[in-house]
């Protein structure tokens, strides 16, 4: 009859160990897929970073761009690039000349 009760003893000793252990091992494997999580995470926000700095640089560049359009698209520009490059003037009142003519 002793050595039963020892026996049972010996079995819920082990599966208290067993149990320990396996929940031990659970609460690694959480944590460890807790943590794989927050650094997927942390990735995840420094692209989202990365990104909207370029896309902010892009913009910028585009404001850029439209100035310097408007800038060279401007009335004063184009008369001064019509003068000296290509020796372009504004005509005098002798130098107009009306053509009268129907239109097609």
């Amino acid at each position: 009859m002793e050595e039963v009760v020892r026996r049972r003893r010996q079995v819920r000793r082990w599966a208290a160990a067993t149990l320990f252990a396996l929940g031990f091992a659970g609460l690694l494997v959480s944590l460890s897929f807790v943590t794989w999580r927050q650094s997927r995470a942390f990735e995840a926000l420094a692209n989202l970073d990365h990104v909207q700095r370029e896309m902010a640089l892009a913009e910028a560049d585009q404001v850029e761009l439209q100035r310097r359009i408007q800038q060279l698209a401007s009335r004063a520009r184009i008369s001064g690039v019509a003068r000296d490059r290509l020796g372009m003037h504004v005509p005098e009142a002798s130098e107009i000349v009306l053509i009268a003519g129907g239109g097609p």
